[in-house]
């Protein structure tokens, strides 16, 4: 016991310096159950993007590998689960993947995690903006506003929800998630009750385009090596809620069991949908030449009434997303200031909270320069390179997860990971050949990240 009090006075020290937990107004206060928790992590996910969106990159890597690929990534997402599951209820905090690494690993990997982790936090809002714009304008072409405008009006807007209280945004969160999710509902009846393709057949003997042939042919090792660092911004986003672990009630246990269902069931609810997309599909060569071909397996099984059913499924979607994007990624940017990881003015904003108890400064720090960033050209090569910085983060949380059990065997693990080693293991080897397999210019950005990472860590020690 003296241990463990020891260790949390020494994780807590420069947070008490900069935030004075007697008062109310500076710290949060616990009003979210497992299942706000769950939902908001859900609303990160995505479900309703991941299947229509972001699936086209395995497509054309992989083909129909799609389908086993993404089942294999299940298995890996919940194992990267029960890592952190495991390390937040350790050390339960609104900073997430960057507090984690913190207090288990040596500080250039935490300077490392941070700047992959916060630079996700401007990126993704502003690609999700420039969607949201895209799809109002394919439902109401003659719609008299740049799309740069929109997307900034829907950053905004997210980012104005998401400084109320964090009830408001946990239930309009979860009510857009329940609309995602019938979407999904009717893709996936509909697919499957217009079988084409044999499932086992997709699953097990995958087949993509061949150009030379104009048909398909069997997909190979390049293919399938090709496909994982795509299928990684896949099923992805169910670590936000280790954001909310101060705002969760009922004990450090509950928020291990949180990550893990959210993992779970954003696995489940994008799969399910994406193998019944392809079931659906009259014709693969014509299905995986398509622009977005779960869009025309859908609309061969539905009609073309269809399209108007998934522009507004994947317009809400999107909202959904960048509103939850916000709370989380402002909790993890609060934290940073909370941490005194920056000059000590920077600081003072970043760990201040509103009247409803909300990092509204860090909230808005995010949301300035991803509108700014919506307006240029190099977005779509930031938003590719998100994989190899998610790849990058999970790679330090395998290490983390592994090298706490060693150096800190007596710190209380009120979630407990099951299977240890394995799940470190995997995730540390998995996400390793992720990285090792992406391409060059974005291995350059990563270098050019981990640059900048070291460099603010030597400052911050005359900060």
């Amino acid at each position: 016991m003296e241990q463990q009090l020891s260790d949390d006075v020494g994780a807590s020290d420069m947070r008490a310096v900069l935030v004075d937990s007697s008062s109310e107004e500076k710290s949060f206060r616990e009003r979210l159950s497992t299942g706000h928790v769950v939902g908001l992590a859900m609303a990160d996910v995505s479900p309703t993007m991941a299947v229509f969106l972001l699936s086209g990159a395995v497509f054309v890597s992989g083909g129909t590998l799609a389908a086993g690929v993404n089942i294999l990534m299940m298995g890996v997402v919940v194992l990267i689960a029960m890592c952190l599951g495991e390390l937040a209820s350790m050390y339960p905090s609104a900073g997430g993947m960057y507090t984690l690494v913190r207090e288990t690993l040596p500080a250039p990997f935490s300077w490392v995690t941070k700047f992959n982790y916060l630079l996700q936090g401007v990126i993704i809002p502003a690609s999700i903006g420039i969607g949201i714009a895209q799809f109002l304008r394919d439902l109401y072409p003659t719609l008299p506003i740049p799309d740069a405008a929109i997307a900034c009006m829907s950053i905004a807007l997210a980012a104005f929800i998401a400084m109320t209280a964090v009830e408001v945004g946990a239930w309009l969160t979860g009510i857009m998630v329940f609309v995602e999710l019938t979407v999904l509902g009717i893709v996936t009846v509909a697919g499957f009750t217009h079988a084409h393709q044999p499932i086992g057949e997709l699953i097990l003997h995958p087949v993509m385009l061949n150009a030379a042939s104009n048909g398909t042919v069997a997909v190979g090792m390049v293919a399938i090596f090709a496909s994982l660092a795509p299928a990684f911004n896949i099923i992805n986003g169910y670590d936000a809620a280790l954001g909310f672990a101060e705002e969760l009630h009922g004990g450090r246990k509950n928020i291990g069991k949180a990550v893990v269902w959210s993992a779970i069931i954003a696995s489940i609810t994008i799969i399910v949908p994406l193998v019944a997309a392809m079931v659906a599909a009259p014709d693969l060569v014509a299905f995986l030449k398509a622009p977005s071909p779960v869009l025309y397996a859908v609309e061969s099984a539905m009609g073309p009434w269809a399209k108007y059913v998934v522009d507004i499924g994947v317009t809400v979607a999107l909202f959904n997303a960048a509103l939850s994007l916000m709370m989380y990624f402002g909790r993890g940017l609060y934290a940073t200031g909370r941490d005194g990881a920056w000059p000590q003015a920077i600081n003072r904003r970043l760990a201040s909270l509103n009247k409803h108890s909300v990092p509204a400064w860090a909230t808005l720090a995010l949301a300035v320069p991803a509108c700014v960033l919506s307006f240029f050209s190099y977005l779509d090569w930031l938003v590719n390179f998100g994989g190899t910085m998610i790849a990058a983060v999970y790679f330090c949380i395998g290490l983390a997860a592994f090298w706490a059990r060693i150096s800190q065997p007596n710190v209380d693990r009120p979630f407990k990971m099951a299977l240890w080693p394995l799940p470190p293991l995997v995730v540390i080897g998995f996400t390793g050949f992720a990285l090792y397999s992406q391409g060059m210019q974005y291995l350059a950005g990563e270098l050019v990240v981990i640059v900048v990472g070291l460099l603010c860590w030597q400052l911050s020690k005359k900060w």
